[in-house]
Parts: structure tokens; sequence; C-alpha cells
């Protein structure tokens, strides 16, 4: 009986993310603010129209989605990638995740939050969702602009800013929360992940392209994409027996499938799961919202998301206009950055799962979520006008040290 409700849920998520997402698309929205909102809708938050009830079969299906799209995040970050954007857009991305990091730290503070509180909140606004930009760029249109794939490039590059947080949010949760106390402790989890990383790196990139040759010429492409959804089971349960996360395993598994000639293959293959898993997430996600937690957070969700859709552009085109980018695109990139959303979940969970911090935390993550989402296709498509009214108002001594700045980075 047990299988058949799990079933019947599923049906019922995948019927209402297709209807929704339908109405979105009709009516111009991002199909993920639809996933969200059908989430909270029929989750159990909502007693008199919930149509899944059961707390753990959605935190199951909630898992399942996040595993699979882990792994498509994975896929488009292979090392060729990361050599063809280059170190510049790298130590942009990076730039841009740490003065986000300290904007965090200073709203927490402001909040009268502790410092646990201040830092899981910072992990979760330092990362933005290279999944939901995607799909943003592509509804606008705005994916060929060199303004949109800057805002792709650093929201891929982000991700991997995303596993070194969790890893860091992980070794306070094992502290009990007094990780900023224990620095030492910290940076031995750190250590632990970076060997962890590089054994399974290692191992993986002489076994999995090997796997993937012999499945090729012995099996047909059912059976293939059968034995890479249990390799990828394996590695994201590896992940979580090391003391890490189901996502971590997935995500590494997609950098290292990247690396091999049959990375089109599985892109191919796996897209319609990834389609469909991604939406199972989303929707899961949304399940989990308590509605009147929910309300009664209403005004701290509408200030955190506030502060996200002006700190977040502030970070990202201060990191790209570090490399050199002109003020122009780095501004318009950094407005399409916005949006927070599975890595965000994610490190939401971990906090709350421990008690380190309270359990608002889980409503005001994915209202941040809804309402960046919500916003950034419209600011996308206005971004040419808002940066031209940005930038013709900015401080003259402002534009003259820009010009000289990348004038200087010319020359160097």
């Amino acid at each position: 009986m047990h299988g058949i409700l799990f079933i019947q849920d599923m049906a019922v998520i995948l019927v209402v993310a297709g209807a929704v997402g339908w109405v979105c698309q009709r009516i111009g929205l991002s199909i993920v603010v639809g996933f969200l909102a059908a989430g909270i809708l029929v989750g159990p938050g909502m007693p008199y129209f919930a149509l899944v009830s059961d707390v753990g079969r959605i935190e199951t299906l909630a898992q399942v989605g996040l595993v699979f799209l882990m792994f498509s995040i994975g896929l488009r970050l292979s090392l060729r990638k990361l050599r063809r954007l280059g170190l510049p857009i790298l130590a942009a991305a990076f730039a841009g995740a740490i003065a986000m990091y300290y904007l965090s730290r200073l709203l927490a503070a402001a909040l009268g939050w502790n410092s646990t509180e201040g830092l899981f909140l910072a992990g979760i606004l330092m990362i933005s969702s290279s999944s939901i930009i995607g799909k943003i760029l592509h509804e606008t249109g705005l994916n060929h602009e060199r303004a949109g794939q800057l805002a792709l490039g650093v929201s891929i590059l982000e991700d991997v800013v995303a596993v070194v947080m969790l890893a860091l949010l992980e070794s306070v949760v094992q502290l009990g929360g007094s990780g900023a106390r224990h620095a030492s402790e910290v940076g031995t989890t750190l250590l632990h992940l970076g060997a962890f990383v590089a054994v399974v790196g290692v191992a993986g990139l002489i076994l999995v392209p090997w796997l993937l040759k012999r499945m090729s010429i012995s099996m047909d492409e059912e059976l293939q994409s059968l034995g890479l959804a249990a390799l990828l089971s394996g590695l994201a349960i590896l992940a979580a027996r090391a003391g890490y996360s189901l996502a971590l395993g997935a995500f590494l598994l997609g950098i290292i499938v990247a690396e091999t000639p049959h990375r089109h293959q599985v892109e191919r293959t796996f897209e319609g799961m990834r389609d469909v898993f991604s939406a199972v997430f989303f929707v899961a996600i949304g399940m989990q919202i308590d509605v009147h937690e929910l309300i009664m957070a209403a005004g701290l969700v509408a200030g955190v998301a506030a502060f996200t859709l002006i700190a977040r552009p502030l970070a990202v085109t201060a990191g790209l206009c570090m490399i050199g980018v002109p003020a122009r695109d780095g501004l318009r990139a950094g407005l399409m950055t916005a949006p927070i959303g599975e890595f965000s979940f994610v490190i939401a969970q971990l906090g709350i799962g421990a008690a380190v911090v309270p359990a608002r935390f889980y409503p005001l993550v994915v209202g941040v979520s809804l309402l960046t989402t919500l916003v950034t296709p419209f600011i996308a498509r206005r971004s040419e006008w808002i940066a031209s009214a940005v930038l013709d108002r900015q401080p003259r001594w402002l534009s003259d040290w820009l010009r000289y700045y990348q004038d200087w980075l010319e020359r160097f």
C-alpha cells in the first residue's frame, strides 16, 4: 500500500507541475515560480487543498529530485568549461560570493541574529541558482547576449562555492553550531572534503570512462541509462555515508561524466529525466512549507528578498568589474543573478535538521527564492534600461576611477 501511495504522490506532483508550468508559460512567468507555488498550494501546509500529506514521502521525493538535479548541474560544470570560462571569471565569481557573504553577515547582525544564524544566512544568499537562472535566460531570450552569458557563467561557478560552503556548514553542524570558535576543526573538515573530492575525482576519472565505454559496447541505450542511474545513486549514497550530502555525490559524478567522451550521449539520455525530477524537486520543496509560518514571516521574507535583489547584483557587478568587464555588462549580468535555489534549500534543511538555526529559515529561504525568481525575469528584460539609469547617475569620481582601473588592467 505504501508503494501505491508513493506513486500516487508522484503522479499528483507531475500533474500539478505540468498544469502550473503551462499556465506560467502562457502568462510569461518563470515555471520555477509555478512549481514552488503549486507545491505550497497542494502540500500538507494547506489542509483544505492538500493532495499530498505524508511528510516522509515528500522528503523522499525531494531527495530523489535533488540527486538528479545536482547531477545535471555537474554535467554543465566540466573542467574544460572551467578552462574555457577562464581564471578571470572564476576570480570574479569568488569575489562576488565573498562580498555577498559579508553583506549577508551585516544583515544578520542588523536583525539581531547570532553568529551561526548569520553564517547560514550568508550561505543561503551568497549562492545563486544556476538551474533557475538558466531557465530564466532561456525564457527571456537573453542567453545569447554577453550579459546573459556572464550571468550564467558566474552562477555555474558559484556551484563550486556552494560545495565548499556546504562542507563548511556541515562542520559547524558537527560542532553543534560553534564552528566560529573552532577554526582548526573547520579547517580539518575542509581538508577531509578536499581529500574526499580528490579520491572520488581520481577514481572516477579512471573508472567511469572505462565503465561508460564498456556499457556503450555491450549494452543498448536503455541498459546504459539504468547503469548510469545506479552509479549516480551509489555515489550519492557514498557521499552521504562519508558525512556529506547526497547532493555532493551527484554533483561530483556529473563533473566526472562531463570529462568523458560520452558526455553528449548522457546529456541526451538524461534530458527528459532531468526535466521531470527538477520539477519534482521544486514542487516537493514547496510542499514542505507551512503556509501559516510563511504568512507570519511575510515581512521578513519581503525584506530579505529586497536585500537580495539589491545586494547580489552589486556584489556580482563588483566582481565582474574587478576583472575588467565594462560596468554596463557587469551590472546587467548582476541583475540576472539574484535568484537563489537548490543549494540554498539544502543549506537551510541542513541547519534546521541539526537544530542550529530556527525553523523560520525554511519558509524564509523558499519565500526569498520565490520572490527573486518571480521578479528577476522582469528585471532581466529591462536590464539595459536599468543599467543606463544607474550609470547615468553614478558619481563622477566613480566613473573616472573605473575608467582608470580598466585602462590600467588592459595595459597590465
